[in-house]
This record gives C-alpha cells, sequence and structure tokens, in this order.
C-alpha cells in the first residue's frame, strides 16, 4: 500500500479498532505505538487495512458506530422497577427522517418465557438522527415489559417505515449496578483467611501433588483457627498431554477443572473396582507414589501417568455398573452422569472431543493437528466422535468427578463455618494451543499475545503467551464465553479472584516476534463486561476481587470500585510519598490485602533477597546496574520495614532480638509484618501459607520458563505437620484479635 495519508488513516483505523496510540509504563516512560504493531493488530483482528479502498470502507463503517446497524449485539437495560424503556436506532429510507415508525417486537428470557407486542413509536425528537446511505437512521424508545427481572433477554425487532421493512435481534442484559458482597462485610467487619498453591500440598495420602481431598483437609483445619475462606490457584484444565505447561495461569480452558487435582482413592468407584485396588496396592505403584510423594517438586508427567492409568480403570468399572448416558442408565449414578453430560451440552461435548483427538494424536496443540481435525464444526471431527464415543465420555467423566469433589469442599466449608465456601482464581487467559482456542476461533487474535509493560520487579516487561480476544468478535457473540466462564468458576457463596482485572477495560497487545514494551494497549467493552460480572456474581452470591496490580489508571479503580469489585492490595507496593509501607488506617475498606502473589517474592524471600539473587543468577537484568539499584532499594525498604514495624509496636522490646537486615527472615518479623496487615481498614486479608511457615521460593518467577522450577515447588510441611505446628493457632489468634477489634 502506498500514499502519504496511509500511516494516518491506519492510526485512525486503530484508534476506532480500540488501538492506543500510546501508554506510560510504571517508570513514567511514554511508549508511542509504532505503524508496524498498528498493522500486526489490525491484521489479528481480521480488520481490512492492506488496500485504500478496504481501508475506507473499514473506517467509513465504524466511524458510523452505533448509527451503522439496526441493533447493537448487545444492550444494557435497568431492571425493574428503574425499567421504562431503551433506545433503538432505525433505519428509514428517503430523503428526511419519519415521524413514526411501525414495530413488532419479541423477546425471549433464559427460561424460554415469550414477550410479543407491536407499537407505532415516534422519532425521539431530542435525539439525534444520522444520514446513511439510501435515508436515515433515527432513535425511538422501545417500550419493555415492566416486570422484567434480572438476566438476560433475546430482542428480535421487525420495523417498518416508508413502505420498507428491516428486522435485526440483539441481547439485552439487565444487571445489577454492583456485584455481590455479604451484608456483614457491608456492616463493617473484617475477616482474613489462607491462600495456597494446592498442587504444593504435601500429604500422607496424595500421589505427589495436592488434591482435593487435601484441600477438604485444610479447610476442616482453617476453620476451627478463625478462618473465613481457603483460597488456590485457578483449577483450570491444563493440555491434555503430560508435557503441557503447568501454570495454572495458562491453561487449556478456563471452563473445565485440571483432572490432577482429583481424589482417586475416594472416587465412588475404587471401592468397586478390583483392578485399580491391585494396581493401586502392587510394589511398583507405591514406590512410585512414595517417591513422588517425597520429592520437593512436582513431577506433573509422573503424576498424570498415575492418576490416569487409574482413572481409566474407575471409568471401566462405572460403565460396566451404570451405563453410557446414550444407552439406557442403569442406576441412580448413571442417571446422574447422563444429567451432567446434558447440563454440559455442546461445551462439554467438544471439550471431550478435543480431549480424545488430544489423546488419538498424542498431540496436545490442535495448531499442529491434521487439518480435517483443526476445527471442530468440521465433519472429521463428527466422524471421529461418533466412532470415539467412550474415550469422548471419559474425559466427561474425569469432569464429572473432580466437579463433585470441588463442591463437597465447598459443602465442606459451610458445615464448617466458614462465611465463604471457597476463594477461586480465574486465570487471564487460555493458551493459544488449548480447547478453549480450539472451541472458539473467530474470538481469538491468533499471532499477538498479551502482556504487561516493564515495571520493577520485570524490568523487561512480560510476555504471557496468551492470545487476546478480539473485542468486537467477543461483543458481536454475546459475551457468550464470558458468561460461560464466569458460570464456570464463581463458587456460589464464595469468591473469585480475577487475574489481571484490567483485562476488563485494556489489554496490552505484544505483536509475533517484538518485545512487550513495543506493543500497544486495547480498549475493552469494559461497561458491559462489568455489567455481566454484576449480574453473575449476585446469582452466585460470590464476592468479586480484582487484582488490580500494575499499570493501572486511577480511572480504573474508580469503574471496578462503583461496580462492587474489591481492589487487590499487596503489601510491597503500598506506600505513602516517602516510601514507607502505608498506614493500615489508609487502605481502602473494599479490599483484600495481602503480602505477596504468586508471582512476588515471598515475605522470606524479599527480606532474604532471595528473588534478586535468582534474576542475577539467570541474566534478568537486561541493563547494567539495575541489580546494583534493586539491591540497594531493597536493603533501603528492608530498614523502612523496621521503622514502621517497631513505630507499630509490632518487634519485640528487647532490641537484641530484632532481625538486621540481611539475616534470615525470622518468625517475629514474619509474624509483625501480618499483624501490620491484620490492622489494615481492609475488610478482607489473605495470608498465604508460604508467610506461615517461612518458605523462601516464589510460585512463579515471571521471565523464566526452564531456567526456574516455576508451579512445581512443594510446601516444606505435610498437612500433618501444618496441623500439629504452633505457629498457625499462634498466628491466628493475633489476627483474631486485630480483624475483630
Amino acid at each position: 500500500m502506498t500514499g502519504k495519508d496511509t500511516p494516518k488513516k491506519i492510526a485512525v483505523l486503530g484508534s476506532l479498532c480500540g488501538i492506543t496510540s500510546q501508554y506510560w509504563d510504571n517508570f513514567g516512560r511514554r511508549h508511542r505505538t509504532s505503524q508496524a504493531t498498528y498493522r500486526d493488530l489490525l491484521s489479528a483482528m481480521g480488520v481490512d487495512w492492506e488496500d485504500p479502498e478496504g481501508l475506507d470502507r473499514e473506517i467509513a463503517r465504524r466511524h458510523l458506530g452505533s448509527w451503522g446497524a439496526m441493533l447493537s449485539p448487545v444492550q444494557l437495560i435497568k431492571p425493574a422497577p428503574a425499567l421504562a424503556g431503551t433506545t433503538m436506532r432505525i433505519w428509514s429510507p428517503g430523503p428526511e427522517p419519519p415521524a413514526a415508525v411501525d414495530v413488532l417486537a419479541e423477546m425471549v428470557s433464559e427460561t424460554g418465557e415469550r414477550y410479543r407486542w407491536e407499537r407505532r413509536l415516534k422519532v425521539a425528537g431530542r435525539l439525534k438522527s444520522q444520514a446513511v446511505p439510501g435515508g436515515f437512521r433515527v432513535a425511538v424508545r422501545l417500550p419493555l415489559p415492566a416486570d422484567l427481572e434480572l438476566g438476560y433477554y433475546d430482542l428480535t425487532l421487525k420495523v417498518r417505515s416508508g413502505g420498507r421493512s428491516e428486522s435485526g435481534r440483539t441481547k439485552l442484559i439487565a444487571a445489577p449496578t454492583q456485584a455481590y458482597a455479604p451484608a456483614w462485610l457491608e456492616e463493617g467487619r473484617r475477616a482474613w483467611g489462607f491462600n495456597l498453591p494446592l498442587y504444593a500440598l504435601r500429604s500422607r495420602a496424595n500421589w505427589g501433588v495436592g488434591d482435593f481431598a487435601d484441600l477438604m483437609e485444610v479447610v476442616r483445619w482453617a476453620g476451627p483457627l478463625g478462618a473465613a475462606f481457603v483460597g488456590v490457584n485457578p483449577l483450570h484444565a491444563v493440555g491434555g498431554r503430560a508435557s503441557a505447561d503447568p501454570s495454572p495461569y495458562s491453561p487449556t480452558s478456563r471452563i473445565f477443572l485440571n483432572v490432577l487435582y482429583l481424589s482417586l482413592e475416594t472416587a465412588p468407584e475404587m471401592a468397586a473396582c478390583r483392578k485399580a485396588q491391585d494396581l493401586v496396592a502392587s510394589p511398583e505403584f507405591q514406590a512410585a507414589k512414595a517417591r513422588l510423594a517425597a520429592a520437593s517438586l512436582v513431577s506433573y508427567r509422573e503424576v498424570h501417568h498415575l492418576k490416569r492409568r487409574v482413572l481409566k480403570l474407575l471409568y471401566e468399572t462405572f460403565c460396566e455398573a451404570h451405563g453410557l448416558p446414550e444407552a439406557p442408565p442403569l442406576s441412580d449414578r448413571g442417571q446422574e452422569f447422563a444429567r451432567f453430560v446434558a447440563v454440559g451440552g455442546e461445551s462439554l461435548a467438544r471439550f471431550g472431543q478435543f480431549s480424545a483427538l488430544t489423546d488419538h494424536l498424542q498431540q496436545g496443540d490442535w495448531r499442529r493437528w491434521p487439518g480435517p481435525y483443526q476445527h471442530p464444526e468440521n465433519p472429521a471431527v463428527a466422524e471421529f466422535a461418533r466412532e470415539h464415543e467412550k474415550e469422548v465420555r471419559f474425559h466427561q467423566y474425569g469432569q464429572w468427578l473432580a466437579a463433585t469433589q470441588l463442591g463437597q469442599v465447598g459443602q465442606e466449608a459451610k458445615q464448617q463455618g466458614l462465611p465463604f465456601t471457597l476463594y477461586e482464581d480465574l486465570a487471564l487467559g487460555a493458551s493459544p494451543g488449548g480447547f478453549d482456542t480450539w472451541a472458539h476461533q473467530e474470538l481469538f487474535a491468533r499471532g499477538p499475545a498479551i502482556g504487561a509493560p516493564p515495571d520493577a520487579f520485570n524490568p523487561q516487561g512480560q510476555n504471557w503467551g496468551l492470545p487476546p480476544l478480539i473485542p468486537e468478535r467477543l461483543r458481536a457473540s454475546g459475551y457468550q464465553l464470558f458468561i460461560n466462564t464466569l458460570r464456570a468458576n464463581l463458587p456460589a457463596g464464595g469468591m473469585l479472584r480475577m487475574d489481571h482485572v484490567m483485562g476488563l477495560f485494556r489489554l496490552l497487545w505484544i505483536p509475533h516476534g517484538m518485545a512487550a514494551p513495543r506493543g500497544a494497549y486495547v480498549n475493552y467493552p469494559a461497561r458491559e463486561l462489568l455489567a455481566i460480572l454484576a449480574l453473575e456474581s449476585v446469582r452466585r452470591r460470590a464476592l468479586i476481587i480484582g487484582e488490580d496490580l500494575g499499570t493501572v489508571p486511577p480511572r480504573i479503580r474508580r469503574e471496578l470500585g462503583k461496580s462492587g469489585v474489591f481492589s487487590y492490595r499487596v503489601f510491597y507496593f503500598e506506600r505513602d510519598g516517602n516510601r514507607h509501607f502505608l498506614a493500615p488506617e489508609a487502605y481502602p475498606a473494599r479490599a483484600m490485602a495481602t503480602v505477596t502473589t504468586h508471582d512476588l517474592p515471598t515475605l522470606t524471600g524479599f527480606w532474604q533477597g532471595h528473588d534478586l539473587a535468582l534474576k542475577r543468577t539467570l541474566n534478568l537484568y537486561p541493563e547494567a546496574g539495575l541489580a546494583e539499584a534493586d539491591a540497594a532499594a531493597r536493603e533501603q525498604d528492608r530498614r523502612i520495614l523496621l521503622e514502621d514495624l517497631e513505630y507499630r509496636g509490632l518487634l519485640p522490646d528487647n532490641a537484641a532480638s530484632k532481625p538486621e537486615a540481611g539475616d534470615p527472615c525470622p518468625l517475629e518479623l514474619r509474624e509483625a509484618v501480618l499483624s501490620y496487615l491484620a490492622q489494615s481498614a481492609a475488610a478482607l486479608m489473605e495470608v498465604r501459607l508460604e508467610e506461615v511457615f517461612g518458605v523462601p521460593e516464589q510460585q512463579n518467577l515471571p521471565g523464566t520458563q526452564k531456567e526456574h522450577p516455576n508451579w512445581r515447588v512443594k510446601l516444606p510441611l505435610t498437612l500433618d505437620q501444618m496441623e500439629q505446628s504452633p505457629e498457625p493457632a499462634r498466628l491466628a489468634a493475633r489476627l483474631n484479635k486485630a480483624r475483630n477489634q
């Protein structure tokens, strides 16, 4: 493409598609969007910019905005009693706007309830009209039924004007103004709870990775200590191959569960499956199980192998005793599985197909499959599913067991009196070769990855390797994937942490082959996404925590607060103008306070400089002098930390017992920091097990893959040892006292 105006037009088109022209990183440096970045991201969005006519056509179409179509894909409405109607854009031929139009409307609720009415509507004079090819598009106020409740409605309109007719459809969303929060929390009570990496738990029973039975045990232990919740890493399904990325933040699907967390010895079929019992009891199996359980790192490949062998035997027993959903179920349990498959619908059917294809082709990345299998709508996929029905059902059976066991954890939390059933974590996206991108290819951009600009902990920026959703296509789809993802992850009566919640507003798209700082932010339809989040939150009575760290414009935090989303405040980052740690009373009330996150050093690691030593060893500093600057800043942070704790009277009176900078991090210092945070005004406080037991290793070191054992390091103590240790009870007493003041 040539022409001196072309770069300017490409920038205009990029802006109309949500690509921002510049951004500032956490160091205050401005990054302007280059022509190369504009072009790469527009191509990834499927936008025609490469020839002059296409470029002009795309600009003209987007300039019309909401006036370019009769109905937008989605419209927000206010539920009763505030409901008064909604504005529609109507096309009419002729040289002048019409005075009125005839409208036939039909609306269907989620439960199938139908509303039908016909009206002659006056054109709203106070609302502008827009000239479009062949006539005008004018605004009318469409009345809606007065008894509409919260929910989604499919609206179809047929409009007659000037002898012409036009039809259109839209999804109406009647949403609350704010996400759910329990009344007791809104009344000023403060609570605390544990957070833990489930995979890192050790126990006498697990097979080398923490499982749902272990999580149940933590819930039973946490309740009597006074904890209000137990939080875990994302529980999403990982790749079907044993070599898949172990990161819970790069799953194959955010809708389905990771079956490695199954406690197979407590599965109902185990009691009736002699083959599985014999296999588990065999010396070979017991030796492998003992070795994996004793290891300091999780070996996902070997755990996958052990659990897969047993799960297949349990599935065979289930089929023999209870039948498959296509045949008449032989028992109540068989009927229960049939209902699970029916409720799962097309999504669960496709997940079973995808997982079975992964096994059959010995390849977990669908982009490397033979062409006929690369799209779920292809006939070859349907033929494969018919020929391998039992294998497809095997993966659905695993999901059924996982969903059942996770549900039992929530029930146990209720029985133990915890105010929240579970505190779950929702990853930002899914892996590029995984199930979600295979099943919804039209929604994901190919090529770019999402990430973050440079900051103090990650001076090179971050590329998370996750493909972004295309905002325009997500909206055109009625946000169904987003809705389904929330429904799959919101624990009824619990809490959901949304990783990088700024993704509801904007995401940094990084073109393939470029460094993170050369990416550009792309805007998302936040108002509608927040409305859906509030609706699903209220329906499940689940509180929402938004991980609002990194480069966060103030307006985003304000909008999140207005929508009832709790902020996520990390102790390390909460500072005043003199770099002292923010006073506890200065924390916002609608927030979750925490010392650290999975991507940051533990408190022990922070004090001892463990993370800085790792980054230096692994050459993660992009510029000379940054390592020395980090070391000097950390030394200052340790000094300031001691000053702030002493000012609050949280350190021992005996000066000789006070830790010196550079010494190992003692229990008294960890307890002092947690007590400091417990005094904060934040309604919720998260205590990671790594802080309780002084673990220096962090779960993930950003910027590394094979160089560091990310998502594999286990906690040093078994569950039995944790329960018998005096430290949790001692700490809980301090937290209960501080939080209940």
